[in-house]
């Protein structure tokens, strides 16, 4: 839990008035010498104390604000609409309840909890949060409600609510989806600027799982310029899957470019299956995740939270499905180019 400002009190020895003068510039009428200040701020951070302002805005007047964070965000007009139906989700689910919305594209991560608490936001929507104890810890310390989208839910106990897909279950449709066709040899490929994010290690770690021996792993960059050399190579794989749709829709670019016709040369499936899919030549087999149905989920979540409100289960998990579209076939003369 949070430190409050009562535990400062008890463990500097004064009152909470001595202690909200010397932190917050309140009590007019209170009266500590720069000497007890200056040993209640050290009490203060020793305990990693951050001020909740947003509760002392809630005693007066509240922000109505939700801060929505894009660590490593990609692009709206790339094709790909990912990001299209995640706002319409979180937005549609907002504003009705008369909320504003702010994008954080990034953190500054020595001061992350001042963000938190300097009671310009009610609560936190965070996209893809690592599951690392220094994380972890963060949500421990962090004085108002966050919840986690696309991104699994941890092992160890946390403040924080979890709602993602089921990567998992999602990757296994896809493989099983080439091997009955008759594919062999099937790659898993992401970005390696994506390389660490939730969801592109949950689907990794799926791929492996549920490939096998017939499975391989890629790791290139944004825009996959490495495809022509890695097929000129005449690789075994017969199919890719990519992490997303934008990394499918990217790799579709690529195999035109070098003459590779999909599906006849190379089977490729993405992931998130938004209507993007049916705009590519040839129109992308992907997993379905519900992307809307996700983003509403938290922010009611998220709602719910900020009055005072938090649900029984802390992680929701949305199965996905398989939408076949043209460009996955049955190998027909593997990875060499004829």
């Amino acid at each position: 839990m949070a430190v409050t400002l009562k535990a400062v009190a008890l463990a500097a020895g004064v009152s909470t008035a001595a202690v909200s003068k010397a932190l917050h510039g309140g009590g007019k009428n209170v009266r500590i010498s720069e000497d007890c200040a200056n040993r209640i701020r050290k009490v203060a951070e020793d305990l990693n104390y951050r001020p909740n302002a947003v509760a002392r805005n809630l005693r007066g007047q509240r922000t109505h604000n939700v801060g929505l964070i894009f660590e490593n965000f990609g692009s709206f007009a790339d094709g790909p609409l990912y990001y299209t139906l995640l706002l319409d989700g979180i937005g549609q689910t907002l504003f009705k309840q008369h909320y504003r919305l702010t994008i954080l594209p990034e953190l500054q991560s020595e001061n992350i909890l001042g963000t938190f608490g300097d009671g310009q936001l009610e609560g936190v929507i965070w996209c893809k949060l690592a599951r690392d104890e220094a994380t972890l810890q963060l949500i421990h310390d962090c004085p108002i409600p966050i919840v986690a989208l696309n991104a699994p839910a941890p092992v160890a106990a946390t403040e924080a609510v979890f709602v993602s897909c089921d990567n998992e279950n999602g990757i296994q449709l896809a493989v099983r989806h080439l091997l009955e066709m008759g594919h062999k040899k099937i790659a898993f490929l992401y970005e390696k600027e994506d390389a660490n994010t939730p969801d592109t290690v949950s689907r990794r770690e799926a791929f492996v799982a549920a490939a096998g021996d017939a499975g391989s792993v890629i790791e290139w960059g944004w825009k996959l310029t490495e495809f022509e050399k890695w097929w000129a190579g005449n690789p075994e794989e017969t199919a890719i899957i990519g992490w997303s749709e934008r990394t499918a829709g990217q790799l579709l670019r690529q195999c035109k470019a070098a003459g590779v016709s999909v599906p006849d040369k190379l089977s490729v499936v993405g992931f998130d299956s938004t209507p993007f899919c049916e705009t590519t030549q040839p129109r992308l087999t992907a997993v379905r995740q519900p992307i809307q149905e996700m983003a509403i989920r938290a922010t009611e979540t998220l709602l719910s939270m900020i009055g005072g409100n938090r649900p029984q289960s802390s992680s929701f998990l949305f199965p996905c499905s398989l939408d076949v579209r043209d460009s996955t076939a049955p190998p027909q003369s593997g990875g060499v180019i004829i």
